[in-house]
């Protein structure tokens, strides 16, 4: 019997959903529209008549809807619900492909170094070693054609500079589809596509939000330089992000052969092996330097991981040995061409330093090669916990890499980009967009491979200002116990 006064209806209430917490979707999502009308937009560059300036105006709005877009994902208040993230996740991969698959079926604008990698297939498929001859050669004429071989840069005086797992992945794609522009940018697209999926369950491990790949997969230098231009940067940044994700299971065999597999496709990775030396069981970080780093070098992970590096190395090469050294004789030519050695005004911070007073280019080289062999060294020695004190040695390896060299391409800035995922760095962000304006130099004739003072400033003035305010920054919050995990 029912007394009168029970309610008339003692069902459960109906949940009431928090719309507030579908604003970060909503807000990426109209984020990405706009970025997508842009590159629509955008997608044959050759015909603005502005002509680069269009470009760095262009790439400038895009690099600030990325900004908003990272900010809302960086700095959300609250831990959002599963469903909000899955949404979140869910519209960032699925922009992230659309964005590059706007881009890819147009021509490429902002170099023609594509087109040698077409051509390094074409030699390779019809049986003749790509290091033996340059583009001219006599003994290459059969291969010519009127579409790809009048568009090879230095096709005259040199043979080809890209190291094996370059060679291969252009090997395959002429095997895939023979002198396409767009399956070798769909290609560059695919590894990209690799890498957020290597940060992803990289983050997953380490129960950081994997929304946080935006910070990677909507970057609009990647975006650019992969989709639209075609760099080879793409492959040897999915192989250390791939690398970083081994380690975090603790294969120091696969980590190892991913790095020398990115050495491969660009020599410069190898920068980064010390990045991933595991540290030694029971190591404590108070114990003496030279013991710990002792231990760590003569573990059996890291002898597995140097292992694995050398000999990726050697069978990478190994198809190509017929000609023996010839393997190796661009290298000399390329480090002169990109003003590593000789005057040494590639270099900003010599530029800067002869401001006050002549220093040598020799004296600059020691020092600087003492400062990356010291610092990786201090980096194999280091105690790691996880894969996220990986990733910050990756990005400060990488940082003063890119101080020392001051690099005058801007996709040579990309490979910092994914560890950015796991150590966010504001300096490093903004520096990552600023490069943009080397594009400037397409203007200044007969100025390769100087870097004007005043252009180098506008790079890395705010890059070590943003660094050193955000290391106050993190000290503090850290002496106050506060530090957030997403703080810049």
């Amino acid at each position: 019997m029912i007394e009168l006064n029970e309610p008339a209806s003692s069902a459960p209430a109906r949940p009431r959903y928090d719309f507030s917490a579908f604003i970060v979707p909503v807000a990426l999502a109209a984020c990405a529209l706009v970025s997508a009308g842009l590159y629509y937009w955008a997608r044959d560059l050759h015909r603005f008549t502005q002509w680069v300036t269009a470009y760095i105006s262009l790439f400038i709005g895009q690099f600030a809807i990325y900004l908003i877009a990272c900010y809302m994902i960086f700095r959300r208040s609250d831990p959002p619900s599963p469903r909000v993230r899955f949404i979140t996740l869910a519209i960032i991969v699925f922009f992230a492909v659309f964005f590059r698959a706007e881009l890819v079926g147009e021509r490429p604008y902002l170099s023609t170094d594509i087109y040698r990698y077409l051509w390094d297939g074409k030699v390779q498929a019809a049986g003749i070693n790509p290091y033996l001859y340059v583009p001219n050669a006599e003994e290459l004429k059969s291969l010519r054609d009127d579409k790809i071989f009048p568009l090879i840069n230095r096709g005259d005086y040199e043979p080809t500079p890209y190291p094996p797992a370059a060679q291969a992945i252009f090997f395959v794609v002429h095997n895939i589809s023979p002198m396409s522009v767009t399956a070798f940018k769909s290609t560059m697209s695919l590894f990209d596509l690799i890498t957020m999926l290597a940060v992803m369950l990289t983050l997953m491990r380490l129960r950081i939000d994997m929304t946080r790949v935006i910070l990677f997969a909507w970057h609009p230098l990647l975006i650019f330089e992969s989709a639209h231009t075609g760099h080879i940067e793409a492959p040897f940044i999915a192989f250390l992000a791939l690398a970083l994700l081994a380690w975090t299971y603790r294969r120091p065999a696969l980590a190892g052969a991913a790095v020398a597999l990115a050495a491969m496709v660009k020599l410069y990775p190898m920068l980064l092996l010390p990045v991933f030396f595991f540290s030694a069981e029971g190591e404590e970080k108070n114990s003496p330097f030279l013991l710990r780093l002792r231990r760590v070098i003569f573990s059996k992970p890291n002898l597995w991981l140097v292992a694995a590096f050398v000999a990726t190395i050697i069978i990478s090469y190994l198809p190509y040995l017929g000609i023996g050294f010839g393997v190796f004789h661009s290298l000399p030519g390329e480090v002169r061409e990109e003003g590593f050695i000789e005057s040494g005004e590639r270099y900003f911070l010599l530029s800067l330093a002869r401001v006050i007073a002549p220093v040598p280019t020799s004296v600059f080289l020691l020092l600087a090669a003492s400062a990356l062999i010291g610092f990786g060294f201090w980096l194999i020695a280091k105690v790691k916990r996880d894969a996220t004190d990986t990733a910050r040695g990756a990005v400060a390896l990488i940082g003063l890499y890119i101080l020392i060299t001051s690099p005058r391409y801007h996709w040579y800035y990309a490979w910092i980009l994914p560890f950015l995922c796991f150590a966010p760095r504001l300096g490093w962000i903004y520096l990552s967009g600023a490069a943009v304006l080397l594009y400037i130099l397409w203007y200044i004739p007969n100025v390769y491979p100087e870097m004007p003072l005043w252009l180098g400033a506008a790079l890395y003035a705010p890059t070590l200002l943003l660094l050193a305010w955000g290391w106050r920054k993190e000290n503090r919050a850290k002496e106050s116990g506060a530090l957030s995990s997403t703080q810049y």
